[in-house]
């Protein structure tokens, strides 16, 4: 994008509202060629996050501007981001600082899988929500990714993977008001997770371990509680002994299709084919 006396709004002070604008002062000289060459071939015209101006000194505008910014040479660039500049490169630093500077204003893989996940959790996609956020904390072992990650894991019942990442908190997190939010969260959770009606459930599969009906009303309600792990030892237990068994097959078989990106649904649908084949 060229600028002009006509479109300076526009792609420079209001596009920088919602994008980083690089804008690149330059003369059709051969001492800014090189530099030239480097900026338009690294920031393509469908960048997400960064815009490039290039602004030619040989226009009016683009030396009110340098002047307003305070550049004296070319070739420049500057980082202009909600109408005011952030950063300038001038001279050589255009060309051995450009990709530094580029890295600086686009997010990096772990920050756009966390954005992801968090979409992919407000449209209901909970267990893409959880793989896309683990692996951000892989990449990036930050506090807030670690403790967005356990909440995610809390929210779909999954107490020992919460507990994992908040048990033994640094300093920085327990001074955190979401660390100490997502600990009574899962309190709350562990609570509720030790109902009668479970308890009674553990009663009656204890008394009779064989009696089908119980198996899966137990096991789903393990599942319900967030004890998914235990609830698929109970009815692949069941499966060996009987796999023609059609409703624990197949409570089985749900509860593991609700395991998106949990390693357990890989581990325990392995186990599967194994008894079939």
């Amino acid at each position: 994008m060229l600028l002009t006396e006509q479109n300076v709004k526009e792609v420079v002070l209001d596009a920088s509202m919602n994008k980083t604008v690089f804008l690149y002062f330059y003369a059709d000289a051969p001492e800014c060629q090189k530099a030239t060459n480097t900026v338009k071939t690294a920031i393509s015209d469908n960048n997400d996050y960064i815009s490039l101006v290039e602004a030619n000194v040989s226009e009016q505008i683009t030396l009110a501007l340098a002047s307003q910014i305070g550049l004296q040479s070319v070739p420049a660039l500057a980082v202009i981001s909600k109408g005011q500049p952030v950063d300038i490169l001038v001279g050589d630093d255009v060309i051995s600082k450009l990709q530094e500077c580029i890295n600086k204003y686009t997010p990096s893989e772990e920050e756009m899988l966390i954005k992801e996940a968090i979409a992919d959790d407000e449209a209901g996609n909970l267990g893409a929500a959880i793989s896309k956020a683990k692996q951000a904390y892989e990449l990036c072992k930050k506090a807030e990714y670690k403790l967005t990650l356990a909440g995610f894991y809390i929210k779909n019942k999954d107490l020992a993977s919460a507990h994992a990442l908040l048990d033994n908190p640094g300093r920085e997190e327990q001074e955190m008001q979401e660390y100490k939010d997502l600990v009574s969260a899962l309190t709350l959770a562990e609570q509720a997770a030790d109902s009668p009606e479970l308890k009674e459930l553990e009663k009656s599969f204890n008394e009779d371990p064989n009696n089908n009906e119980i198996i899966t009303r137990y096991a789903a309600a393990l599942a319900d509680a967030g004890k998914k792990e235990k609830a698929l030892e109970i009815l692949f237990a069941a499966l060996k002994k009987d796999l023609s068994n059609a409703d624990v097959k197949k409570t089985f078989l749900d509860l593991l299709n609700t395991m998106s990106g949990d390693p357990l649904q890989n581990t325990y649908r392995r186990k599967l084919y194994t008894l079939m084949y």
